[in-house]
């Protein structure tokens, strides 16, 4: 999942917009990759070939987090995630 498309259509256009609103209001999250954790910065909102929303996050270099440069190296810069691991990761948040 390496290219998101930016286009919007009407339809998914309300949620959308909720979803980006709340990622601005929280940017930032902790993510257990494959090769560690580390902190990622909500970066952008597209769809994949399938129409579903998919949310970009950038990896941030933080001190906190050692496997960073093993994450860059064999992840990459970016993290993508669906709406629906988004929100659990939201609902998670709030409930603790």
């Amino acid at each position: 999942m390496n290219k998101i498309s930016r286009k919007i259509n009407d339809s998914s256009k309300s949620g959308h917009q909720s979803i980006k609103a709340l990622c601005n209001q929280s940017p930032f999250l902790i993510i257990n990759t494959p090769c560690g954790v580390a902190k990622y910065k909500f970066n952008r909102i597209g769809y994949n070939n399938k129409d579903e929303i998919v949310l970009e996050y950038k990896l941030i270099n933080d001190d906190k987090y050692k496997n960073t440069n093993i994450i860059r190296h064999n992840i990459g810069e970016y993290y993508y995630l669906s709406a629906t691991q988004v929100l659990y990761a939201f609902n998670y948040i709030a409930s603790s």
